[in-house]
C-alpha cells in the first residue's frame, strides 16, 4: 500500500499520497466526504485519476496535439493521457513527490523536473515545484508554486484539480464574465460572454455535461447540497480561470482553479487567461482553500 500522510483538525480529516502525484486522497468534514474518496486499490495501482485532488504543473489542461512554439523554436510533447490526442495537465500529477516536512496538520512536498532524456518529451523546461497542504478548523488549504530553473525565460503555469462527490439535487454557483465554448477537438474555440445558466440560481449538477474554462470568475464557488452542508472553493488571484468538469453519467465533478485557459501556449493574443512567461528564478502559483458550512 502506498504511504499516506494523515492530517486532522477539529471536524476535518485529510490524507495525502506523495508518491501518487502529490494527490489529496481523502478529505472529510464531520464524517462526510468533501472530496471524492480514493479506493485502496486505486492507490495501490498509483491511479491518480481516481484520487480527490492533484496538482497541475507546469501547465493545466490540454496542449493541442502537444505542439507549441516558444522563442522561435518548435516543441512537441508526447501524449500522456490514453483517452485523448492532447497531452494533459503537465507532469506533476504523474510523478512521485518528495516529502520535505510533515506533521499532524500539514505537509510540504517537492518535485524537481529536469528535461533530460525522455523527461524532455513531457516538458522541455527545467522547474521545481512545491505543494504545501495544511488543514485547520475551517478546512483545507493547498498552495502550489513553480519556479523556472532555465537560464532564460520559459512558459510556466499551474492549477489544482479537486474532484467532488456528485449528489442528487446539488447546485454549483459562481460568478464569471464568460466561458469558452469547445470545438470538436475538445479545445476552446469561442469566448462567450455570461454564463449558460441563471447566475443567481447556479448550475443544477446533472442537467448538463461540461468540460469548459470560465474567465473572469470571482475567485469563489459553492457546491450547494440538499443535505445542508455546502462546500466552498476559493482561490487567490493567481488562478483567474475556473475549469468546470461535469462528465456525463459519472458520480463526481471537477471545479478546478487554474492559471490559464486550455491550450494557452498556442493563443498568444488572449486578453486574459494567458500562460505566464517567467524570468530565470521567478515563480508562478497560488493557493486554494476548500471549506464547508452547515446551513441553518
Amino acid at each position: 500500500m502506498t504511504g499516506r500522510i494523515a492530517l486532522s483538525a477539529g471536524e476535518w480529516r485529510a490524507a495525502v499520497a506523495p508518491e501518487v502525484g502529490g494527490a489529496i486522497v481523502d478529505l472529510s468534514f464531520a464524517g462526510r466526504a468533501v472530496l471524492r474518496p480514493t479506493p485502496d486499490e486505486a492507490l495501490a495501482r498509483h491511479d491518480v485519476r481516481r484520487t480527490g485532488c492533484y496538482p497541475l504543473v507546469p501547465y493545466a489542461n490540454r496542449i493541442a496535439l502537444g505542439r507549441f512554439r516558444f522563442d522561435g523554436r518548435e516543441y512537441r510533447l508526447r501524449r500522456n493521457f490514453p483517452d485523448g490526442a492532447h497531452p494533459l495537465h503537465g507532469v506533476g500529477w504523474q510523478r512521485s513527490w518528495r516529502v520535505v516536512g510533515a506533521d499532524a496538520t500539514g505537509c510540504e512536498l517537492r518535485l524537481e523536473h529536469r528535461p533530460r532524456g525522455d523527461d524532455a518529451l513531457d516538458w522541455p523546461f527545467a522547474f521545481d515545484a512545491v505543494e504545501s497542504v495544511a488543514i485547520g478548523p475551517h478546512g483545507l488549504r493547498i498552495e502550489l508554486q513553480a519556479r523556472n530553473l532555465e537560464d532564460g525565460e520559459a512558459p510556466l503555469g499551474c492549477g489544482l484539480h479537486p474532484l467532488f462527490p456528485r449528489r442528487d439535487g446539488q447546485w454549483l454557483r459562481f460568478a464569471a464574465d464568460g466561458w469558452w465554448r469547445n470545438g470538436d477537438d475538445e479545445l476552446p474555440c469561442e469566448a462567450v460572454p455570461g454564463l449558460p445558466w441563471d447566475a443567481d440560481r447556479g448550475l443544477k449538477v446533472g442537467e448538463r455535461s461540461m468540460d469548459n474554462d470560465h474567465f473572469g470568475w470571482g475567485g469563489e464557488a459553492w457546491l450547494v447540497d440538499p443535505d445542508g452542508i455546502d462546500v466552498r472553493i476559493a482561490a487567490d488571484r493567481s488562478f483567474p480561470v475556473l475549469r468546470v468538469f461535469v462528465p456525463a453519467g459519472r458520480d463526481f465533478l471537477g471545479v478546478e482553479p487554474v492559471s490559464h485557459v486550455a491550450d494557452a501556449l498556442n493563443r498568444p493574443a488572449l486578453r486574459s487567461g494567458r500562460m505566464a512567461v517567467v524570468a530565470p528564478g521567478e515563480r508562478v502559483g497560488g493557493a486554494i482553500t476548500i471549506g464547508a458550512e452547515r446551513r441553518t
